[in-house]
């Protein structure tokens, strides 16, 4: 009889269980539904398969506002500096005053530095640039990972690292649809990855930009079974493993 009543409870909860607390909803495109993340800005919202990459050989992080940086001339103590980028884009330096670093990578940061130096106190300087604090640049995992937040884009980091940041995916979650929301030129754009393919090598592991929000939705037949095995736990004592 509870048996009979544990399946009854379950029939009732089923129906809820596939939209409850379903972090992303629909998305019509070419009559199809694919998911997509709830509550984005508004713009021109389209779907791929995959973000398109950037030349991975030659991706180098970019100095942004707010970024700490370290400056070090070479034979030069006085003229070396711990700094932090201003929200203009400029590194406040010791006798040449502020440089324009925002949108450089170190190395072409170096060179520029080393531009002023030479035009006004240093016949050959050598100058090396480290980031310190990354702060500039962001991205978002939400959804059913186990530690979801807004995580500095330290250098190239890819989606498997975006979820290894995260701790890992949840237990209930889904692990053949991800997605990627990416807003460019106005434009925001998703894209469906399978965790499951990417980890295998079948689908590329996509390297993240600044802003992009990853979110993972929870796996309709994960929290069904769930569900079904603390219902039976609950009305029947029996010891379902999950």
């Amino acid at each position: 009889m509870k048996l009979i009543a544990a399946i009854f409870c379950l029939m009732i909860f089923l129906p809820a269980v596939a939209g409850a607390e379903d972090v992303l909803g629909d998305l019509r495109l070419d009559g199809g539904s694919v998911p997509v993340a709830r509550d984005l800005p508004d713009g021109d919202l389209s779907v791929a398969q995959a973000p398109e990459q950037p030349d991975l050989q030659t991706y180098e992080y970019r100095i942004g506002p707010l970024d700490l940086i370290e400056v070090e001339v070479f034979q030069a103590e006085e003229l070396s500096r711990e700094t932090r980028v201003n929200t203009e884009g400029y590194a406040s330096l010791p006798l040449i005053g502020p440089v324009k670093v925002a949108g450089l990578t170190a190395r072409e940061a170096e060179r520029r530095i080393e531009k002023v130096l030479q035009e006004k106190y240093l016949q050959d300087p050598h100058v090396t640039v480290f980031i310190k604090e990354y702060e500039s640049q962001k991205i978002t995992v939400e959804g059913w990972v186990k530690n979801p937040g807004v995580f500095p884009l330290k250098g190239k980091t890819t989606f498997l690292q975006a979820i290894a940041n995260a701790k890992g995916m949840d237990r209930l979650a889904d692990f053949d649809e991800v997605a990627i929301f990416r807003t460019e030129n106005g434009k925001t754009k998703g894209y469906i990855l399978s965790y499951r393919k990417v980890r295998a090598g079948q689908q590329p592991d996509p390297v993240l930009q600044n802003g992009d929000i990853i979110v993972v939705n929870r796996s309709g037949s994960k929290a069904a079974w769930k569900l079904f095995s603390e219902t039976l736990t609950s009305f029947v004592g029996w010891s379902v493993l999950f």
